[in-house]
């Protein structure tokens, strides 16, 4: 495990507060563990900035399955990509919309490729590509 080190910040008091009221928003404990997913996510960011870098995606798709041969075309979207698809799931959510979760590995513009193109087929409602990445 990595050692822990304390340092110090200086920060307007608006902005201390600011960050008070967000991190007890979202639940935190203390500062500490906010600032270090900020600094995570701001890791994450980087690691998708790189163009040549290998990373990992999470694509959620809700479409309507009663549009004509749309099924088919994103079965044959993924299998043509230049990237990895490392797993997918496909829920019924009521009796017109699914919502399908598939994680991704590859280049950053192959995933936010791939993710223009699902989302440009007629009967998609939404698709959202989540950056991921270890830090």
């Amino acid at each position: 495990m990595n050692d822990t080190i304390r340092f110090t910040v200086s920060l307007p008091k608006s902005l201390l507060n600011e960050i008070d009221r967000d991190l007890s928003c979202r639940g935190y404990h203390n500062r500490s563990e906010y600032i270090r997913d900020l600094v995570r996510e701001r890791s994450i960011g980087n690691q998708w900035a790189d163009e040549d870098r290998e990373v990992t995606g999470v694509v959620t798709l809700v479409y309507d399955h009663h549009q004509r041969g749309l099924a088919q075309k994103l079965i044959e979207i993924q299998h043509d990509a230049l990237i990895h698809v490392l797993c997918s799931t496909h829920v019924h959510i009521d009796h017109f919309h699914c919502l399908e979760t598939i994680i991704l590995k590859g280049r950053p513009p192959e995933l936010r490729r791939l993710v223009n193109t699902l989302t440009a087929l007629k009967g998609v409602k939404l698709a959202r590509l989540s950056e991921t990445g270890t830090v």
